[in-house]
């Protein structure tokens, strides 16, 4: 007696996506930095509140403005100081620092 197979089905056919359009490369974001001194620094005792400036490197400058740079949208940038806070010697030994 023969045997009764099932004829085997060909596969689906997976229906393929429609191909996508890649994102849209936004223009290239322009910023100004229009500084009306050169970028500065600073040290503030946070007890005493003296105040003493920092020697900044060009690089520094450099790293500031780059910072700077990056600000929100809407936003400008016409100056830069960068603070740092600690406390002066004379508050850290006290009187008689003098």
């Amino acid at each position: 007696m023969a045997s009764r197979a099932r004829p085997r089905r060909a596969p689906r056919a997976r229906p393929v996506p429609p191909a996508r359009d890649p994102a849209p490369v936004p223009p290239p974001r322009i910023v100004r930095v229009d500084l009306g001194e050169a970028p500065h620094a600073h040290i503030v005792c946070r007890n005493c509140g003296r105040i003493q400036g920092i020697e900044l490197t060009e690089l520094d400058r450099h790293l500031l403005e780059e910072l700077a740079s990056r600000h929100p949208d809407g936003w400008s940038v016409d100056g830069i100081a960068y603070s740092a806070t600690g406390a002066c010697r004379r508050c850290r030994e006290g009187p008689a620092a003098g």
